[in-house]
């Protein structure tokens, strides 16, 4: 993405945000882009391309802990009520009142709880690979494993543990070819061995071995997520789990009032049919569930759908807002 359209502004908390920004044209609304892990704005780049092409206002973050945003390592600042605070600060330095907000993995969390707790400020929200999600304050990670185990015959989350544990920072900046390739598969079906399940990520980046990177992926795809990702190391992005496994997410989550939890606000969910992790199934229900106004797409692509098939993706999505 252009560099020249990036942007600096400092929330109130007083960390400093990165973002492209690109300013709507002809009364059209401004969208917002949130990433998830591992990932930067740059990982958007199709859609900030399409999108501004079609007049659409864009604001596409560096979250926390990542490239060009502050880099903290305490893991309570990674809570999802401030990340969606931060987010919010971001708007308002730029005067935006009202957005329609898309997120990706984590991203998918945060736009989450924008829409429950900054509701009057969401036009609609979109959701890719995973889904509208609702606060959790009983979460209780064994249990997730030994259900997804059950059903599936591994531990879907199994990596959280790694990811979430000491030294896990140096590991993957240490293996970086092995760690890209595996986050960034050809085959999706990679990480229902050497991702999902519980000690597998740590036994594979310490084996040597390395499994075929995507073919969707660009030289400078790669060369630019190595520059972005390793820019401040992993200790910040990794507290997106260490927040969830430490019990500090439980205690942000039971802040929000269960009548918050369901929402009445267009929303958009793209399933990706082949991630291992994050399965499509399971994301469905939860987000006809609790998201009333729903519209769901299938994509036959693994955890990256924008950037695994962004043709498809842009033309779902622009149809969506279109629509709206």
């Amino acid at each position: 993405m252009d560099v020249s359209a990036y942007r600096a502004t400092q929330v109130s908390r007083g960390f400093t945000y990165r973002y492209h920004f690109t300013a709507p044209k002809e009364g059209r609304p401004t969208i917002v882009f949130v990433h998830g892990f591992p990932s930067t704005a740059y990982d958007w780049h199709h859609q900030v391309k399409f999108f501004k092409e079609k007049g659409y206002g864009l604001v596409v973050p560096d979250m926390l802990g990542y490239a060009g945003t502050s880099i903290v390592f305490d893991a309570a600042s990674y809570k999802h009520t401030l990340l969606a605070k931060d987010v919010m600060d971001v708007l308002d330095a730029e005067k935006i009142q009202k957005a329609i907000v898309i997120g990706h993995d984590w991203g998918s969390a945060i736009t989450s709880t924008i829409v429950q707790v900054y509701g009057d400020r969401v036009i609609a929200a979109g959701f890719l690979a995973v889904g509208y999600t609702i606060p959790n304050p009983k979460f209780d990670y064994e249990a997730v494993l030994a259900l997804s185990k059950e059903r599936v015959g591994y531990e879907s989350f199994g990596y959280w543990e790694f990811f979430a544990s000491e030294g896990a920072d140096k590991i993957i900046e240490e293996n970086w070819d092995a760690f890209h390739g595996l986050v960034w598969p050809e085959d999706p079906k990679e990480w229902t061995t050497h991702l999902c399940p519980r000690g597998a990520v740590k036994s594979y980046l310490t084996s040597g071995h390395k499994v075929t990177p995507a073919s969707w992926l660009t030289a400078e795809d790669k060369k630019t997520q190595m520059q972005n990702l390793l820019m401040g190391g992993f200790t910040g992005p990794l507290n997106y789990y260490t927040v969830c496994l430490s019990g500090l997410q439980k205690e942000d989550d039971a802040t929000i009032p269960e009548e918050k939890y369901a929402t009445d606000k267009p929303v958009f969910f793209g399933a990706a049919l082949e991630d291992a992790a994050c399965l499509a199934p399971l994301q469905k229900v939860i987000t006809e569930k609790f998201a009333k106004n729903a519209t769901i797409k299938d994509f036959k692509t693994g955890h990256w759908v924008q950037m695994q098939a962004p043709e498809e993706v842009n033309k779902e999505l622009l149809a969506w807002i279109e629509s709206l």
